[in-house]
């Protein structure tokens, strides 16, 4: 299975399908994530905090896929990422507003895992959705 098919699988699996056994799959213990969350732990633990947050915040939170284009060890995905704000999220309760915004993250393999990850994404425009900005 090459890089490209591995992060597809990645995505289905964890992302839209929420099975925290495929993080352990995929994503190596060390992996460096340049764009993590205020707070978020290193490795391996803080992806799995991290999803653990966003799912507890937006639990109909679906990720779209768009594109996936890999080269090497790296590869870029396109997504469009939605969902309703029904939990309290980095101390801001709950406003039962939903959001859509587009993503573009790039993951770097190495030995068939996520070793790093990086990721844009409209933050402002998320917020404005919400109305907490």
């Amino acid at each position: 299975m090459n890089n490209k098919q591995r992060y597809e699988q990645y995505i289905q699996l964890f992302l839209q399908e929420g099975d925290m056994s495929a993080a352990d799959e995929y994503i190596d213990a060390h992996v460096v994530t340049h764009d993590g969350m205020p707070g978020q732990a290193p490795g391996l633990e803080g992806v799995k905090q991290t999803f653990q947050v966003l799912r507890s915040a937006f639990p109909d939170m679906t990720v779209s896929v768009k594109d996936i284009i890999a080269e090497d060890t790296k590869v870029v995905g396109r997504f469009v990422v939605s969902g309703t704000h029904t939990g309290s999220f980095m101390g801001i309760p709950a406003t039962g507003k939903t959001f859509t915004y587009d993503e573009i993250v790039i993951v770097r393999f190495e030995n068939g895992k996520i070793v790093e990850h990086w990721a844009e994404m409209d933050s402002l425009g998320m917020m404005q959705q919400l109305g907490i900005m």
